[in-house]
């Protein structure tokens, strides 16, 4: 039976407050300096069902057992289960999201992986009996979907998962690069930079549809 507690690889998030107002204000600003004819839609959350208001298969494949709280969703792991859930989230390359979760219990995970990033994963933990709000930013490489997991862990107690949101996308700010002077030499190379995509395109993969709650 597995019942080692687990060694986390990440870092707790940071507080929910901080680090999502700090995303979605850098976001807004960027949009904002570039003015009406650059502005992308407004951020959303993409996490279906993020909030559990709905049967927990809308939007989650789960293993394990699990009952329904007053505030989310309960994991209950054993011996040979940690009780997860996971759910595939369309997402487009080169932009950034607020990923948070507000959870409690023993050892409780809420995961993205696949990111396209050097990290590969970033994970929002805690282990306690009090309810938590946690945050940070994922940075997306060059993928469409990333994976979206909550679970437990083996031979420790129930967990609870309250909501999970991942709000999104911010786009990069265009490059800086500096205006060249009358008389100054060309330069011998540029640095590397995403351009600032004018519009989203209407179509094709990584263009996300509302997850509609």
């Amino acid at each position: 039976m597995r019942s080692s507690r687990p060694r986390p690889r990440h870092a707790r998030g940071a507080p929910l407050g901080a680090g999502l107002t700090a995303v979605v204000l850098a976001g807004t600003a960027a949009l904002a300096a570039h003015g009406s004819a650059t502005a992308q839609p407004a951020p959303l959350d993409w996490i279906k069902n993020g909030d559990f208001s709905g049967p927990l298969e809308r939007g989650w494949s789960c293993r394990g057992e699990f009952v329904r709280t007053d505030q989310g969703i309960e994991g209950r792991p054993d011996g040979q289960d940690y009780a997860g859930c996971t759910q595939t989230v369309t997402v487009v390359p080169g932009t950034r999201y607020a990923f948070s979760a507000r959870m409690s219990g023993a050892y409780t995970f809420v995961t993205v992986s696949g990111t396209g990033t050097d990290t590969g994963e970033v994970t929002l933990w805690d282990n306690g009996p009090a309810s938590k709000s946690l945050a940070t930013t994922l940075v997306i490489g060059d993928v469409h979907e990333v994976t979206v997991t909550f679970h437990g862990w083996y031979g420790q107690g129930p967990y609870q998962v309250q909501r999970v949101s991942m709000i999104g996308p911010m786009y990069p700010n265009e490059c800086d690069f500096p205006t060249p002077t009358p008389g100054s030499p060309a330069p011998t190379s540029t640095k590397p930079c995403m351009p600032r995509p004018t519009t989203p395109p209407s179509s094709g993969p990584g263009v996300p549809t509302p997850a509609g709650g």
